[in-house]
């Protein structure tokens, strides 16, 4: 199948195309379609928007005959003309119909205009993966291409932008120390004096811990011109074992002799080994010697649960990115995967015992109106998704990787809500059976009811993705994928402990109109349909804890709704379930809610949307992918995260500035009881508007660096609830910045695309500075307004300012890559 890529072009003011959107099909239409907003648009509370439909190709077009179909991430609304008719057709795909016998002269155009119900704030909220599709022959669709302009800001406004990040560059970048190791050991003494790596080293390693030598070789084959052999007696590099350390506690020295490693347990001489990588820049596995500073480490974790959350199901990720990602993981010392493969837009496992999972559930497709899978999401448009998920094989392999490098996958199942592939696969399963005349085999796994009138929409706009849990056939289905993951880590050697099962976002309205949830609560005596959510999650923790697992899941699982809200369920707080909590947004009201809950005596890992999740966009620049419903999270912000201490850097945050000291004060703080229960912290990344492994890279990298800083690193001294210390805290952070810049970055350079930083630019007595969000980067700039290269002028010094120039700044790698363009019309 070949790859047409959708052009998206931003054309205005001099922003760099950051990617993409990509439709595949075998061929295209032979149309142009533009978006741009209307003359009125002001993005407030006139959100009209234009589509300009133009005929391309060498005969005139009749529209009659076909449908335009395209995602918008934001809703819009539906609209008829005589000339057009635009449709919601469930979650985010659209359709515009048009007036029978309408056809399109060549090179004829025409203009659709819709509204938007939300302003347009940046590259991913443009809409996507249009294609036209037959009226009559569904199975007849051809990818239509998109040129877009960027929504266009004054001069003074962008002047100004650019004019602030570079102030906030300057305030934030206050030292020139460097974390020596990230994250940072609980205690790191450095003395005088150096180790020199040279030649032939050899090492030594206690036979307890033959099980890293994989992990000692994958870190010692990277040096060129350096070799290590190993010695059954002492040599320049010894692994002992002690028996007084921590789990993954471990102690580490370098001498003028060599160095030593001391751990109790395998994951502590791992994570000695990340240690040492940490200590080592680019240059010195090239190097014929590299030398070593004198040290003594004595490390362990700040938290126990250290993670990462990565959603595979709104868009594929293959195994490949994968294993990158455990790799990166462990790299940086986390140590638990939630695995998030399964939600409304994709079944991304294969199960065998229910083949229609991955056949419909994992195909996102314009031939969801024949059945053949579900519709297209996201941006997929006119391309065929049925090979998008993992076989068990992979996941096997996965979980094995996983293993050698002391990361637990967590496996999410996402239940009762987000289950609209799941629904979607059984549905086709059920009436292959009631076609074969098999009623009992076509309800066994059936997961809703057919009787069902409920009216809600979910947090993705759903109408239809919520299991009806009055079924036991929910529960059967439940079992079956349990067991089957159960058997997969069996063969991968490995025991399946915990399991999340979802849990959120069940919207309000689910389950009110349906039969067969008033029978349930007949039975049950429940006197509102709220009581069914306690009731469901007793069931699915039933099921895990029969099968010998634990049962985790979003912060739902332990709120209830009593009539004014959901609030905090403290009948459930004496079982095993684990919580992992995101809802903290700044001004939404719940901002406690994760040591409320811990303080109820729920087991917590805290997954903080206003600083954490790394699909949020960076900032207000059009030009940066992502959403910001939760925020917009910089490094900065996502390193203002004190998991303790939620509200002592509130209002250095984005979202928390515009409150009045004190504001928060009657919020709910971690007790000694919820303090034990924090389990510790994670960050995730939800794939709406991320396609690619590029611009996963992009979205995660650098800010998972100050997750792994949080996670594993001592508490700092100021991470105070009372007053922080924003003084201190803005040194820490340079010197995290240093560390990051001008030596974790260049390390990741070859397998990993990270966003580069952008560029600050003030005029000051004549004059331009420019500077960089984070260090060790060179920025290169033009002065007749076109696109900087390599080739152009590198910025070292002010640059005397001419009136009528437009001045183009960026950051180039090596490789060739740009930052986002800073442009400053004078």
């Amino acid at each position: 199948m070949t790859k047409t890529k959708g052009i998206l072009k931003l054309m205005a003011l001099g922003l760099s195309m950051l990617g993409s959107y990509s439709v595949f099909s075998q061929e295209v239409a032979p149309v142009a379609l533009h978006w741009h907003k209307t003359l009125d648009y002001n993005g407030v509370d006139k959100l009209d928007l234009k589509l300009v439909l133009k005929n391309v190709g060498s005969k005139a077009l009749l529209l009659a005959e076909k449908d335009l179909w395209f995602n918008a991430i934001f809703p819009i609304s539906e609209k008829k003309t005589d000339v057009y008719e635009i449709s919601n057709e469930n979650g985010n795909l659209f359709r515009i119909r048009f007036a029978d016998g309408l056809q399109l002269a060549i090179r004829d155009s025409l203009e659709v205009t819709y509204t938007s119900k939300y302003p347009i704030l940046n590259v991913s909220n443009v809409p996507n993966g249009f294609y036209l599709q037959s009226r009559t022959n569904p199975n007849e669709y051809l990818s239509v291409s998109l040129e877009a302009s960027p929504l266009q800001l004054s001069v003074e406004n962008v002047n100004n932008y650019w004019s602030q990040l570079y102030m906030k560059n300057a305030s934030r970048q206050v030292s020139t120390n460097s974390h020596t190791i990230l994250p940072t050991p609980s205690s790191l003494k450095e003395r005088k004096g150096k180790f020199t790596l040279r030649g032939q080293i050899t090492y030594c390693i206690d036979p307890s811990f033959e099980g890293e030598l994989p992990n000692l070789e994958a870190f010692v084959s990277r040096f060129k011109h350096i070799s290590f052999v190993r010695n059954a007696g002492k040599g320049g590099l010894e692994i002992k074992k002690v028996t007084t350390l921590g789990k993954e506690a471990y102690k580490l020295y370098i001498t003028k002799k060599g160095i030593v490693i001391e751990a109790t347990d395998p994951a502590g001489v791992f994570y000695a080994i990340q240690s040492l990588q940490s200590l080592l820049g680019v240059s010195d596995f090239e190097a014929l010697e590299v030398e070593l500073p004198i040290l003594e480490i004595s490390d362990e974790p700040r938290f126990a649960y250290r993670g990462f959350m990565l959603d595979i199901a709104r868009n594929f990720k293959d195994k490949s990115t994968i294993l990158k990602y455990l790799d990166l993981m462990a790299r940086f010392k986390l140590n638990t995967f939630h695995f998030h493969f399964i939600d409304d837009e994709g079944w991304r496992i294969a199960i065998s015992s229910l083949p229609e999972l991955t056949e419909i559930g994992a195909n996102r497709t314009p031939e969801f109106l024949t059945n053949k899978g579900i519709q297209p999401a996201y941006g997929s448009g006119a391309e065929k998704l049925e090979k998008d998920f993992l076989t068990r094989e992979d996941f096997i392999e996965i979980l094995r990787y996983a293993k050698q490098r002391h990361i637990t996958v967590v496996p999410e199942i996402e239940t009762p809500g987000h289950a609209r592939a799941s629904i979607k696969a059984m549905e086709v399963r059920y009436h292959r059976y009631m076609e074969q005349g098999n009623r009992t085999e076509a309800e066994r796994y059936l997961l809703h009811d057919f009787d069902d009138h409920s009216v809600y929409s979910s947090a993705q706009y759903w109408t239809d993705n919520v299991m009806n849990v009055a079924l036991p056939s929910v529960y059967s289905f439940i079992g079956v994928v349990l067991d089957e993951f159960k058997s997969m880590y069996t063969a991968a050697g490995l025991k399946l402990n915990k399991v999340s099962l979802g849990g959120d976002e069940v919207p309000s309205g689910a389950w009110e109109h349906s039969p067969k949830i008033k029978s349930l609560m007949d039975s049950l005596q429940l006197k509102s349909v709220y009581e069914v959510w306690p009731y469901y999650i007793k069931r699915v923790n039933e099921l895990c804890e029969d099968r010998g697992l634990q049962m985790a899941g979003w912060e739902e699982m332990g709120m209830v709704n009593r009539g004014n809200g959901m609030e905090v369920n403290e009948q459930l707080a004496s079982t095993n379930i684990q919580l992992d909590v995101w809802n903290n947004l700044i001004g939404g009201g719940q901002e406690d809610l994760t040591y409320r809950l811990a303080n109820a005596g729920y087991q917590t890992a805290y997954i903080s949307a206003n600083n954490n999740y790394f699909d949020m966009a960076w900032d207000t620049n059009f030009a940066e992918p992502g959403l910001k419903w939760a925020t917009y999270a910089d490094l900065y912000q996502s390193y203002t995260f004190l998991p303790a201490n939620f509200f002592g850097s509130i209002h250095q945050t984005v979202n928390g500035s515009k409150y009045k000291t004190g504001y928060f004060n009657n919020k709910v703080r971690l007790n000694e009881k919820g303090k034990s229960n924090l389990l510790g912290v994670k960050g995730g990344l939800w794939a709406e508007t991320v396609a690619t492994e590029d611009r996963l890279d992009y979205m995660v990298f650098p800010r998972f660096f100050a997750l792994a800083e949080r996670a594993w690193a001592p508490e700092k001294s100021y991470e105070s609830d009372a007053v922080l210390d924003v003084d201190a805290f803005n040194r820490d952070y340079s010197s995290l910045l240093n560390k990051i810049g001008f030596n974790e970055l260049p390390k990741l350079a070859s397998s990993v695309k990270f966003r580069l930083p952008g560029v600050g630019v003030k005029e000051e007595k004549g004059k331009l500075y420019a500077n960089t969000e984070y260090p060790g980067f060179n920025i290169y700039y033009t002065e007749d307004g076109s696109s900087p290269a390599l080739s152009s002028i590198r910025y070292t010094d002010p640059i005397k300012v001419a009136k009528g120039q437009i001045y183009n700044f960026v950051v180039i790698d090596a490789e060739g890559r740009k930052g986002v363009v800073s442009v400053i019309q004078k």
